[in-house]
């Protein structure tokens, strides 16, 4: 009895051995697929793929307005894996679960930007150019509000520009070190937001000791409330400018979650 069940094991071990080494002759066959050009990819293909990627391309040529060369090469992006969901019994119809038509109209459809595709410099300047017309618009507004605001204000415009540039950059890290990613929780690390803090304090009173230097003083003039604000504006204005060419989305205020 010990030795029939002794030869079933063997049996089961073997059956699992010979499954095991189909599933890696299978995984060097797909992995040679994906090392073919797509000269050699086109000639695996089976009858009914060829017509799919025929329709495809001619689809992408009359969609997309492009020529038949460049619709090839969109087309040559797609061909290991067709080739590779081909070889487990999937055609082309199946494995992309929709008509040539729909598949091309997927294919030219714009990729959606997400905030990982953004990046730091673009949220940094983003930031910087907010903080900036934030700080120079307040003291414009308090300015035009207080009697002998000249004297009162008692910071240039380029420390205004300063300060402000700086906590938005400050600000774009902080958020990039304390936002959770992909919807995971994550670890607030206090002694970089407390190093990076004492940093961004060094920079400025730094800043503002350079341009306290009587000779750098005509650089950094107080400005009237009615100046100050339209700098506010134009500093807002360039961020529009800037927010609408690289498409960001989010901001220091309302941070998008990145997928990292």
């Amino acid at each position: 009895m010990a030795e029939k069940k002794t030869e079933e094991e063997v049996k089961i071990d073997t059956n699992k051995q010979e499954k095991l080494k189909e599933k890696v002759e299978s995984q060097n066959k797909d992995d040679e697929v994906k090392e073919m050009n797509p000269e050699q990819l086109r000639k695996q293909l089976s009858n009914k793929n060829s017509d799919y990627i025929y329709r495809l391309q001619k689809e992408l040529e009359t969609q997309g307005k492009m020529s038949a060369e460049d619709a090839d090469k969109r087309v040559d992006d797609l061909l290991a894996d067709l080739v590779v969901a081909q070889r487990h019994g999937q055609p082309a119809s199946t494995f992309y679960g929709m008509a040539p038509k729909l598949k091309a109209a997927d294919m030219l459809k714009p990729k959606k930007k997400t905030a990982a595709d953004i990046p730091f410099w673009q949220y940094a300047v983003d930031s910087a150019l907010l903080y900036i017309a934030l700080f120079v618009g307040i003291f414009g507004v308090i300015a035009l509000f207080t009697p002998n605001s000249k004297n009162n204000s008692q910071m240039g415009i380029l420390s205004l520009v300063l300060v402000g540039g700086v906590m938005g950059v400050f600000m774009t890290k902080y958020n990039e070190w304390v936002l959770p990613s992909a919807g995971k929780n994550r670890k607030i690390p206090w002694s970089k937001l407390i190093w990076g803090f004492i940093l961004m304090l060094v920079i400025l009173f730094a800043c503002f000791w350079v341009l306290a230097i009587p000779a750098l003083r005509t650089i950094n003039p107080v400005l009237s409330g009615v100046a100050n604000i339209i700098i506010a504006a134009a500093a807002y204005g360039i961020r529009w400018v800037f927010r609408r060419h690289f498409q960001i989305i989010g901001s220091v205020f309302n941070p998008a979650t990145t997928n990292k």
